[in-house]
């Protein structure tokens, strides 16, 4: 039980963090790109800081897999947040259902975790859903948000095998995993600053405001300041347990539910006039029932194939006793 509060905990804070971004974006002069920075700045500085009296863990700022990570996170990001200039939040929600049957691939090729046979029929519900709603879009399978959240959704796999395999990410210490959560932000935040133009080359679609020159507007600031503090950091830290305790594909599961809550979450910023009022057709409740078809496929299969894998365990456990061998 704790598990899943802490998996559908993860998926409520990255909900809350795409909401307040929508807001930031349609209700502020914020710079989308300066903003995002910012958020992983303020972030990572106050895990670093939570544990008084510790030193900085200087080593982790070194370590290659920590950049690799970085540029990652920084890819998942810039395209997420990019796409909600073309979709809303909720939409951009059903778009990233690409990422399960994307986790099932690394679980099976990467991680040595084939799921059941029978999962992949949910996987491919889930990828229906997708197709569904991008298919509609306004410019089909040619508007950006479709390859940007497809973008977003290969890196955000990518850097959850990475976040899994990473040594660090298996430290029992709390403090000690908060600061290393805290130097990985940092540690994104600097390829932002950084590499601008690498982004801007390395995009599926033209993304216009990847540029510093909006770093110190006072609302940008802002907006970074909070979101960073309350949900970026947070976020992060809840995502790599979530991997560490469940594993990607358990973790990425969970995050299928992210279009209900996110729709829910539009709901009641709209009522206080913060976002438009979500004015979702016919289309997008298909591909919502879609995706909750697919989710509920995989979990059943998921149930079912550890239910019989630990069936076998015991055969083979009560075999292997010397009673038996006799």
């Amino acid at each position: 039980m704790p598990v899943l509060f802490l998996l559908f905990g993860t998926t409520f804070i990255w909900a809350m963090l795409l909401v307040c971004n929508r807001i930031a974006l349609t209700s502020f002069d914020i710079d989308p790109y300066a903003m995002t920075c910012w958020q992983l700045v303020f972030g990572g500085i106050a895990l670093v800081l939570l544990a008084p009296g510790r030193s900085i863990p200087w080593r982790q700022f070194t370590l290659p897999i920590n950049w690799a990570y970085g540029f990652l996170r920084v890819m998942t990001g810039v395209t997420w947040t990019a796409s909600l200039l073309y979709i809303s939040a909720p939409e951009s929600g059903i778009l990233s259902q690409t990422g399960m049957p994307l986790a099932a691939l690394a679980a099976t090729f990467v991680l040595g975790r084939a799921p059941g046979r029978y999962e992949w029929f949910g996987h491919a519900t889930l990828i229906c859903g997708a197709l569904w709603l991008a298919w509609h879009l306004p410019g089909g399978f040619g508007n950006p948000a479709v390859l940007l959240m497809l973008a977003s959704e290969v890196t955000a796999i990518s850097s959850s095998v990475l976040a899994e395999l990473h040594p660090d990410n298996q430290i029992k210490d709390t403090w000690a995993h908060l600061r290393f959560t805290g130097v990985l932000l940092l540690i994104t935040a600097s390829i932002f600053l950084i590499v601008p133009p690498l982004i801007a080359l390395i995009s599926p679609v033209p993304i216009p405001y990847i540029s510093t020159s909006g770093l110190f507007g006072t609302e940008t600031l802002i907006a970074g300041l909070l979101i960073g503090i309350l949900f970026r950091g947070p976020a992060m830290v809840l995502s790599l347990r979530s991997i560490k305790t469940a594993g990607i594909e358990k973790y990425i599961l969970s995050t299928s539910v992210l279009p209900f809550v996110l729709l829910g979450l539009e709901m009641v910023a709209a009522q206080f006039g913060l976002t438009p009022m979500p004015t979702h057709d016919s289309v997008f409740w298909i591909s919502s029932l879609l995706v909750m078809i697919g989710i509920i496929q995989i979990t059943v299969s998921k149930h079912r194939h550890a239910a019989k894998r630990k069936a076998r365990d015991r055969i083979a456990a009560a075999a292997a006793t010397p009673e038996n061998a006799g």
